[in-house]
């Protein structure tokens, strides 16, 4: 082989290297679940990691919300699912909880709905997060179960998670104050189509177990479920509560 071809190919390999390298540290810049996808009957522990700060902004605190599925938009496969979530996973409704962790954030707690099940949870106060590092905000998820008769052979949630960097109204949102990692669904939290992170949730994907739990022979190779909590939702859920009052966003 020719000394140039030699050369080119190192270059080559090179620039392969520090590309992929590049798309590694996007994707792990953004605010996700450490553990994406978890599998139907088992318990696990998890983290929301925090990938960066607002700009140069330290984040003081994080809020999350995981569709409910009282009146999420689900889609099964391809096709809009009218039906309720239960006709995929039958225990929804309060398998997350969060781990009690204050190296990060001194102050944290979970959100409920009306009837007490765990929809959220925020972290904030303390010395925060710098810009530059991550920081892990530790929970569980319970043992989920498939519907036996469904042919649902994963259900993705879209979680909807804003890192908070300064506390201001809603109306003060920019990219120094807050990183909307959420879905467009329509909420206060969308942020502009566009902008930094648009349309970025986490998702949690919990797989069936097939050996325990296989597929009707009706379902072929099944199909795929996907959970989006709707605008009134993040709406609702996605202010902090703090000692009975809203400390962010500002009221």
């Amino acid at each position: 082989m020719q000394k140039n071809q030699i050369v080119r190919l190192a270059i080559q390999s090179f620039l392969g290297l520090m590309i992929s390298t590049a798309i590694v540290q996007n994707v792990t810049a953004h605010t996700v679940l450490e553990t994406p996808q978890v599998t139907e009957l088992k318990k696990t522990a998890n983290n929301i990691v925090i990938g960066h700060g607002c700009g140069e902004s330290a984040v003081i605190g994080t809020s999350i919300v995981f569709p409910d599925g009282t009146d999420s938009k689900i889609t099964a496969g391809a096709d809009p699912h009218s039906g309720s979530l239960t006709d995929f996973v039958t225990n929804w409704g309060n398998l997350i909880q969060l781990l009690q962790n204050r190296s990060v954030f001194s102050e944290q707690d979970e959100k409920t709905d009306s009837n007490g099940n765990v929809v959220g949870f925020w972290s904030g106060g303390g010395r925060g997060v710098a810009a530059n590092l991550n920081a892990y905000i530790p929970f569980t998820v319970s043992a989920a179960v498939f519907e036996a008769g469904s042919c649902a052979r994963s259900v993705r949630f879209d979680v909807a998670i804003v890192d908070v960097c300064k506390i201001t109204p809603i109306g003060g949102f920019a990219d120094d104050a807050v990183s909307l990692w959420t879905p467009a669904v329509g909420s206060q939290y969308d942020g502009a189509p566009g902008g930094h992170a648009y349309d970025s949730p986490a998702f949690l994907t919990i797989n069936r177990d097939l050996e325990n739990n296989p597929l009707p022979d009706t379902c072929g190779e099944g199909f795929d479920v996907f959970v989006r909590p709707s605008a009134a939702q993040i709406d609702r859920d996605m202010p902090i509560i703090f000692n009975g009052a809203q400390v962010w966003p500002q009221p």
